[in-house]
C-alpha cells in the first residue's frame, strides 16, 4: 500500500468525482482512478460505488477515511518534526474562514506571517454551513485553523481562543418603523419580514437564539446582499455592527430589550498537535488580529 494511493483516495472523498480529486493534486485524472483501484485490490474491498455523476463512499469506505486521514498526517508530522529542528517554518495552513470579518485586523495578521515565514503558504475554505461546517473539518482534520462566530463554549475537540465581540445590530431602510424609533425590541420581529442567514452560521444560531419569534422571508449566504435587501424594504436583517457599517445606505438600529452580542474565536483541534506553520499563523493572528 502505497501513501500516494491514499491521497488519492482522500482527495477522492473531498471531491466526489476523480477528475475534480485530479485537478486538486494536479496530475492526470487516470492516475488517480488507477491509484484508487489498486488501493481497493490490496484492501479486497470497494470503497467507492462509481454512480454517473459522482463517487459514493461504501460502508468500508467510510470506515477507511478516519485511519487515511491519520496515515497523511503522520508523514506529515515527521517531516515537520524535522523541519522544526533546523528551524524551518513553512508548508500550508488550511484555514476554514468566515465570511464579512470585519471585527479584527486579520489582514494584519496574515501579512505579518508573510514576513516571518515566507515559506507559508494559507489556504482559506469557506463552507457554507458556517461556524458549524468549520467545526466539523477541524475534528476531521480537513482544516488546520478555523474561525468561528457566536459557537457555543465549550465545543469538544477543539481548543477556542476568542478574539472579539461586537453588537448584533438591525439593518433596515431608513423610513422603516425601527429607523423612526431609534431601537427595536426582539418581540417587534413577529411581525416583521426577517432576512435570515444559513443554518450553522453563527449569526443566524445567535438569532434563533434570541429571537425565536419572528417571520422569515428569505434566506441568503451574503450578508452584503441581506442588507442591500434590507435597505430597498424587503425586510429587516441582523448582523455584526462591523458588517452593517459597510453599508452606506443603511439605518443601523441597535436592540433595546437584550444583549445581542456577536464574538469571533479561532480554534484548532485538541486530540491533534498543530504542524509548526499553524502555530505560526496562529501565534500571528492572537498577537496582530487585534479587535477593530
Amino acid at each position: 500500500m502505497e501513501l500516494r494511493q491514499i491521497e488519492y483516495f482522500l482527495a477522492c472523498c473531498d471531491h466526489s468525482t476523480f477528475t475534480a480529486a485530479a485537478r486538486s493534486l494536479n496530475v492526470v485524472q487516470s492516475a488517480v482512478s488507477t491509484g484508487v483501484a489498486k488501493l481497493e485490490r490490496e484492501i479486497g474491498e470497494r470503497l467507492f460505488d462509481r454512480t454517473p455523476t459522482v463517487l459514493v463512499l461504501t460502508d468500508v469506505g467510510r470506515a477507511v477515511v478516519g485511519p487515511a486521514r491519520e496515515a497523511v498526517r503522520a508523514r506529515a508530522d515527521i517531516f515537520d518534526a524535522v523541519d522544526g529542528v533546523r528551524g524551518d517554518i513553512h508548508g500550508e495552513v488550511v484555514v476554514g474562514a468566515l465570511v464579512n470579518v470585519t471585527s479584527i485586523a486579520l489582514a494584519e495578521a496574515f501579512a505579518e506571517v508573510h514576513r516571518r515565514h515566507p515559506g507559508i503558504t494559507i489556504a482559506m475554505r469557506q463552507n457554507p454551513r458556517g461556524s458549524s461546517g468549520n467545526v466539523v473539518g477541524v475534528r476531521s482534520g480537513i482544516l488546520d485553523l478555523a474561525f468561528l462566530g457566536s459557537h457555543p463554549d465549550p465545543t469538544p475537540g477543539l481548543v477556542v481562543h476568542r478574539l472579539a465581540q461586537e453588537p448584533l445590530v438591525l439593518v433596515c431602510a431608513r423610513d422603516h418603523r425601527f429607523a423612526v424609533a431609534g431601537s427595536f425590541r426582539t418581540t417587534d420581529l413577529a411581525d416583521e419580514r426577517t432576512i435570515d442567514h444559513p443554518p450553522g452560521w453563527g449569526t443566524r444560531a445567535l438569532v434563533d437564539r434570541e429571537v425565536p419569534m419572528r417571520r422569515t422571508a428569505i434566506e441568503v449566504a451574503d450578508q452584503t446582499f441581506g442588507m442591500s435587501l434590507a435597505v430597498k424594504g424587503f425586510g429587516v436583517t441582523l448582523v455584526p455592527l462591523g458588517v452593517a457599517r459597510t453599508e452606506p445606505d443603511a439605518a443601523i438600529v441597535p436592540c433595546s430589550d437584550k444583549s445581542l452580542v456577536w464574538d469571533i474565536a479561532i480554534a484548532h483541534s485538541s486530540e491533534r498537535t498543530p504542524s509548526n506553520a499553524a502555530r505560526a499563523v496562529l501565534s500571528a493572528v492572537l498577537e496582530f488580529a487585534r479587535p477593530v
